[in-house]
């Protein structure tokens, strides 16, 4: 007589649709971490720029601070060594208050750091009110907003402004 063995068959490894769940969870596991990291590489973008328009605005505020205050006049030079002349940087208070393209190499003199953000169309406006009393000039109150675009075209330009005052001397 012959006896029968049962074997019971063991089953070593994951069936298809475990497989592929794993692989749907890896994934989104994965599209939520590299999406975090481009939001990061944008915020971290967009505060360097801010940081580098808010530096550039006060070097070009302190810049006409310096000036006599007869001279906080448009069309003059913000400094007298940044006239245009003999190969110098040609930077003037602007005549009225449109914007003015900061890509140029005049300003990427003025501010290196300006090469940061040379490719997303830089621009400055500068808008100058002088208060007369008695007939002369008492102040002069100075307006600067940069705008440039948006890293990763995301959003609206971005903007930063200062405001300045300055009073006649004595």
């Amino acid at each position: 007589m012959v006896a029968k063995t049962t074997q019971k068959r063991y089953s070593e490894g994951f069936t298809l649709p475990e497989v592929m769940l794993g692989v749907v969870c890896l994934a989104l596991f994965s599209a939520a971490c590299f999406s975090s990291i481009l939001f990061s590489r944008c915020a971290s973008m967009k505060a360097k720029e801010e940081a580098i328009a808010t530096d550039f605005l006060i070097h070009f505020a302190e810049t006409i601070k310096a000036l006599p205050f007869a001279q906080v006049v448009p069309g003059y030079p913000i400094n007298p060594l940044l006239d245009g002349q003999d190969g110098a940087p040609n930077i003037r208070i602007p005549l009225d208050s449109s914007w003015i393209a900061l890509d140029t190499t005049d300003f990427q003199t003025f501010h290196p750091d300006l090469l940061w953000v040379q490719h997303r169309n830089p621009k400055l406006q500068v808008t100058l009110t002088t208060q007369i009393v008695g007939g002369t000039a008492h102040d002069t109150h100075l307006n600067l907003k940069m705008a440039w675009d948006a890293p990763v075209n995301r959003g609206d330009r971005l903007q930063v402004q200062l405001d300045l005052m300055r009073s006649r001397d004595l």
